[in-house]
């Protein structure tokens, strides 16, 4: 079997069909709840007020699980991190559901039940071994080698095999004898652009033909519920905002003078051109096209506090509420940039398809973007993002960039 590699990794759910574990979670999730109330509780857990403790923690659990699970199909973060998350999420909606209707609860219950149920989704995270892949050479699949990073040992034989990732458009022609072995085997077989995806979080620019489709896709109504969410949470977050704002702002005031604000050019959905205001960073005015490390010794040591948290975005909420940027999606690029961008990147455009955000998917990846080469890097998370759009996808990339702001994360 010369040219097949054996490839050994964990994929995201959504790649491996017969191993989906939804219907496994309703088992599961309801188990952490149910023995802890025993344990604590005895014969007193099914009294009717112990009993509706129990049934609501064990919906909170299950929540946690289904939404751990469908944000555990995307790469890039710890499983731990995701779990603790989102059993911290539900648990407090559900102390605030306890506490609005005056019901009874137990700290220590739910204390214990949420350790316990942490512990048993990550088992649950966890509790699959890496697929043991044949991947057949050619197109995508080379793209998938050098992501990997590492040279992988040749197969003798597909005995112990899980799976076939091939690039089915660009196969290797003495591949396709391995590929009808694996068909009458009865062997899933994997497209190598969606295994390059869900390991790397990107997308193959090199499949141009599939990827202008994005521009026509129908999302559904999921934009118009994401719309409304990001606003409703801006509208919620906007008394802490404008204190900090104002706090900033005497801090701009003192350190630079005026004016306390800058604004720039940058191009949203559809291409349209809007201004986006940040606080000033920088002494002097910034150079129109200039990319983020060109300018740095121009910087003040207030400047360099304020990027490292992104405190000098905190105007671009009013460009959310305006309707110009989401709080997540593509980074809108300087108009100058972006045209240059678009002349020499034949799929660039597609950027334009969604709104840009606050913080997006090659944001909390990649970071800046300088030159072509990493513009292209940052375009394939981009495209990414557009092509598995959703409120998942929406929620974990907000889950990474609180990470990403506390540890100063290519900030410039």
């Amino acid at each position: 079997m010369t040219g097949v590699s054996a490839l050994e990794l964990r994929i995201p759910h959504r790649l491996a069909q017969t191993r989906s574990r939804s219907g496994l979670a309703w088992v599961l999730a309801p188990l952490p709840s149910l023995v802890s109330g025993l344990l604590l509780f005895g014969a007193a857990a099914w009294e009717r007020e112990v009993w509706l403790l129990v049934g609501l923690t064990a919906l909170a659990h299950l929540l946690a699980f289904l939404a751990t699970e469908r944000m555990a199909r995307y790469p890039g973060q710890e499983s731990w991190s995701l779990a603790g998350f989102n059993l911290l999420l539900f648990t407090l909606f559900l102390v605030a559901v306890l506490a609005m209707g005056r019901l009874y609860y137990s700290r220590s219950y739910l204390l214990a039940a949420t350790l316990l149920a942490f512990l048993l989704l990550l088992l649950y995270l966890r509790g699959l071994p890496p697929m043991r892949l044949a991947l057949l050479p050619g197109g995508v699949a080379d793209g998938l080698l050098r992501a990997l990073g590492r040279e992988l040992p040749p197969l003798r034989g597909l005995e112990g095999v899980e799976g076939v990732v091939a690039d089915l458009h660009r196969l290797d022609p003495k591949a396709l004898p391995l590929l009808a072995e694996a068909a009458f085997r009865g062997l899933p077989i994997l497209h190598a652009a969606n295994v390059y995806e869900g390991y790397t979080g990107r997308v193959p620019l090199e499949l141009a033909e599939g990827l202008f489709a994005l521009a026509e896709r129908d999302r559904g109504l999921y934009p118009l519920f994401k719309r409304a969410w990001e606003v409703g949470l801006v509208l919620l977050l906007s008394p802490l905002a404008l204190l900090v704002g104002f706090l900033v702002a005497l801090a701009v005031y003192l350190d630079l003078g005026r004016p306390i604000l800058f604004a720039q050019e940058r191009v949203g959905l559809g291409g349209r051109v809007f201004r986006v205001y940040k606080f000033r960073t920088m002494r002097g005015e910034p150079r129109e096209g200039a990319y983020a490390g060109e300018e740095q010794d121009r910087i003040t040591p207030l400047g360099r506090f304020l990027r490292r948290y992104r405190l000098d975005e905190l105007p671009q909420l009013w460009n959310v509420l305006k309707g110009e940027m989401s709080l997540v999606g593509p980074r809108p690029e300087q108009r100058v940039l972006a045209e240059a961008y678009a002349r020499e990147i034949p799929l660039y455009p597609l950027r334009h398809t969604v709104r840009p955000g606050l913080t997006g998917w090659a944001q909390v990846h990649q970071g800046y973007a300088e030159g072509k080469e990493e513009t292209l890097v940052k375009l394939s998370y981009d495209l990414y993002y557009i092509k598995h759009l959703s409120f998942f996808l929406d929620l974990r990339i907000l889950l990474r960039t609180v990470f990403v702001v506390l540890s100063g994360f290519r900030a410039r």
